[in-house]
């Protein structure tokens, strides 16, 4: 998930900036980093969207505010498409707005106590969506949001949906009084703003049926809808720092705790029924207590079972809209092929692959890029070496299949260091949740020359993990050389550059 790169730089007046284009039109201005663009014209700047509309004209004038105090006016006449070479330290110049839903399978609140604060960032802001394809819930816009994304034309917006039926969309969510979600999407697609969806899926709870009605009633919406990815709930050993709660009521419950309420969330319904003796219908009843037995299902990830009989569903449904429409439209992610043991789908079943990010399709583009670098590797190296291969346990399988190539290359031992998840717990198998807390006794017992890292187990800039781990950290922590590599190309080129090494 993309967010804001910090907190602090966030002061809601104007955006700071933190590097200047060389020779661009701001370098000419003299602005500098630290300084602060606190309009254009007339224009108060909310974030690098009103920034960006802001510049796009023929000539602007910039108000801007030094980082030693002063302010200063400039007026520039340019081409209305130029840029400024401006870099901002946060996409979000006001506040960053946070989630008041109550997801029972929310990740954020599966997260460890002492980590970088970002981490821990909670956002449900529409902005994110259009900036950074975040998912939101679209369920805290006011009418202003409307407007501007009218006035804006911001899109596509990603919507996490989780459900379209009424009841079990407030489940999902964890409160009532919720927008219908469908008639949103019909109001952007009024406005000709397109959206990409997904529905993360508890078993036993908005599967079935319930999922069968949603893909229905998301399909109904195209071509305003440009995507439906169905994702497998995961789970970590965090839950709520360690009580792990057992139901979806369970869950939802403890995000009603003061320690977990948002500072946000402000007058809204408990689980707790003021009269316990009221039926369910009464409103004077906590919305999650009215929500029955329903709440009483389970909270666990999927079988192997579950997920072939999820692919069973869709891939019919997939099939059939390719013909209908000439596109998919709908897509199991890759989790759910990899956790059935099913072979992935031809890369045309993803179109344009427009929810990547969102793990699906970048198994099957892995092995189709796989297929056409891996004719590229060295016959043999000039010294003998081992490489350890570092992945999480459910990419392990595929990634024996690249070993297997790598070992007929004369002077070099590959092998899978598949790597169980003990910090998040081993139910987590992605390698992108990888901590160096796990990888390194792994690294150390597999007894590998050198390794190769994912470079999904770190940050935006790959350069640290989750558990603040650099690559130096991670080698002088082994005591071997190690790398990391993003895909099979970067793969392929790591493996070239070992036949012009000493062998050390």
């Amino acid at each position: 998930m993309a967010a804001p790169s910090d907190c602090k730089p966030i002061t809601g007046a104007g955006g700071v900036i933190t590097a200047v284009a060389p020779a661009s039109l701001a370098a000419t201005l003299g602005l500098q980093p630290g300084d602060t663009v606190v309009a254009v014209g007339a224009q108060r700047l909310r974030d690098v969207i009103d920034y960006r509309f802001a510049i796009a004209e023929a000539q602007i004038t910039l108000h801007i505010r030094t980082a030693a105090g002063a302010t200063q006016t400039h007026t520039v006449t340019k081409d209305p498409d130029a840029d400024l070479g401006l870099t901002f330290a946060d996409p979000l110049f006001d506040r960053l707005r946070t989630c008041t839903n109550k997801c029972p399978f929310c990740f954020l609140t599966q997260m460890p106590k002492g980590f970088r604060k970002t981490l821990y960032l909670k956002d449900d802001d529409y902005r994110l969506s259009f900036l950074y394809h975040n998912f939101v819930t679209f369920t805290n816009l006011s009418e202003a949001d409307w407007e501007r994304i009218a006035e804006q034309r911001l899109s596509p917006l990603h919507i996490s949906v989780h459900a379209t039926d009424p009841f079990w969309r407030a489940v999902m969510l964890g409160k009532g009084d919720l927008p219908d979600v469908c008639a949103q999407i019909r109001r952007l697609g009024a406005l000709g703003i397109t959206v990409h969806t997904q529905l993360v899926i508890c078993p036993g709870a908005n599967d079935g049926a319930v999922l069968e009605q949603s893909l229905a009633d998301l399909i109904a919406l195209y071509p305003t809808v440009q995507s439906i990815a169905v994702v497998p709930v995961g789970l970590t050993k965090y839950r709520f720092d360690g009580s792990r709660p057992s139901t979806l009521k369970a869950a939802i419950q403890v995000h009603e705790q003061a320690e977990w309420r948002e500072p946000t969330e402000v007058g809204q319904p408990l689980w707790e029924a003021v009269n316990e003796s009221a039926p369910l219908h009464d409103p004077a009843l906590g919305f999650c207590a009215r929500l029955g037995a329903a709440t009483a299902i389970p909270l666990r990830c999927f079988t192997g079972a579950e997920a072939a009989a999820i692919i069973d569903q869709i891939a019919p449904l997939g099939a059939s809209l390719r013909t209908r429409l000439g596109t998919t439209l709908v897509y199991p992610s890759d989790e759910f092929y990899l956790l059935a043991e099913r072979r992935l789908p031809p890369a045309k079943h993803y179109d344009a692959m427009p929810q990547y990010g969102n793990g699906v399709g970048m198994v099957r583009d892995f092995l189709d890029v796989w297929a056409r670098e891996r004719r590229r590797l060295p016959v043999r190296l000039p010294h003998p070496t081992s490489l350890g291969l570092v992945c999480g346990t459910l990419m392990a399988p595929l990634m024996a299949q690249v070993a297997v190539r790598l070992n007929e290359i004369e002077g070099l031992t590959a092998q899978v260091v598949a790597v169980p998840n003990q910090f998040f717990g081993e139910t987590v198998t992605v390698s992108g949740l990888l901590t160096a807390q796990d990888v390194l006794p792994a690294l150390i017992a597999a007894g590998c020359a050198r390794a190769l890292l994912p470079r999904v187990m770190f940050d935006y800039q790959g350069e640290r993990t989750l558990d603040d781990y650099d690559l130096p950290r991670i080698a002088a922590a082994t005591g071997l050389p190690v790398a990391c590599a993003g895909d099979p190309a970067e793969l392929v080129r790591y493996v070239r550059a070992l036949t012009r090494t000493d062998g050390h």
